[in-house]
């Protein structure tokens, strides 16, 4: 019947604030869905890079591919050969030559779309990959 105009004066604007708060909330989670994608994307990227990287490399061999003739991979032409594919893709990193074990690491980073709105522009993004080279059989 009659209404407390008290009650009625308490719930003005609560409807834009819920507003406010779903469409913020909403965004973030667009945001993580977006830019954690991406960033699974760069890190896939990172990691063919260091795997196609640290294969250019173990095929940087010394020795003839007589049969009888042991084969190695020549240290300097296989840091040469990975780094030239590393900095072809735009990214940075390490080659490690042991014997017959190449390992690359490269990093870079992401740039965010929608967590730079809130101070996060860039993630970083590792990748690691190992190749070996396979001496065939002798004799």
């Amino acid at each position: 019947m009659f209404r407390n105009l008290n009650q009625a004066e308490n719930e003005r604007g609560s409807t834009a604030l819920f507003l406010v708060l779903t469409v913020v909330s909403l965004v973030l989670i667009i945001g993580l869905v977006v830019d954690g994608g991406g960033k699974v994307q760069a890190a896939t990227n990172a990691q063919q890079t260091a795997a196609s990287a640290a294969r250019a490399a173990a095929n940087s061999i010394s020795g003839t591919t007589m049969v009888g003739q042991t084969l190695s991979v020549d240290s300097y032409k296989a840091q040469e050969a990975a780094s030239g594919y590393i900095a072809a893709s735009g990214m940075e990193g390490t080659v490690a030559v042991d014997g017959f074990t190449v390992t690359v690491t490269t990093s870079t980073t992401y740039a965010t779309r929608f967590l730079s709105l809130i101070g996060i522009t860039h993630l970083p993004v590792d990748g690691q990959a190992t190749a070996q080279l396979i001496d065939g059989p002798t004799g």
